[in-house]
């Protein structure tokens, strides 16, 4: 299976790139740190699954870690978007640090993000996780959702 992750964060990305190569060491694991470069990655390789933040860069810093001058709050949204204009089959699974989105009086959570998606996107977007360094129920969540993809292959 080939997964795509795009995560900005270095150490996130870390994380998750180290749960999902001993897990899953089969799969090919790709990653990119921003919406253009995780949109021309899946245009080009056409991914089985996709593990999505949320909140991205436009474009890479080319760093270890994206830089904030381009940050979009909603970029996963604009990835799923675009994604489903490409017309392949995949499944995104956004993972993200953050449980609330935008600024006050504005603010957007999680979950109502992921009922939005799920309502627009219902073959391409699966859920979103809430990831956090302290805690591993992120795992399992990925786990379980990677796991369930199997019979579809």
């Amino acid at each position: 299976m080939r997964t795509l992750l795009v995560e900005d964060n270095f150490n996130k990305r870390k994380s998750i790139s180290e749960f999902y190569a001993r897990e899953f060491p089969k799969d090919e694991l790709f990653s990119e740190d921003s919406l253009i470069g995780g949109l021309r990655h899946a245009r080009d390789s056409h991914p089985n699954l996709i593990l999505l933040d949320m909140s991205l860069p436009y474009h890479s810093s080319g760093k270890q870690g994206a830089g904030t001058a381009d940050m979009r709050a909603f970029a996963g949204k604009e990835f799923l978007r675009r994604v489903r204009r490409m017309r392949f089959d995949t499944k995104v699974l956004v993972v993200s640090m953050f449980e609330t989105f935008g600024l006050a009086p504005n603010i957007t959570t999680l979950t109502d993000l992921d009922a939005e998606m799920k309502d627009k996107y219902p073959q391409l977007y699966f859920g979103a996780v809430h990831f956090s360094p302290t805690d591993e129920n992120w795992q399992e969540s990925i786990r379980e959702f990677r796991l369930s993809m199997e019979g579809e292959l």
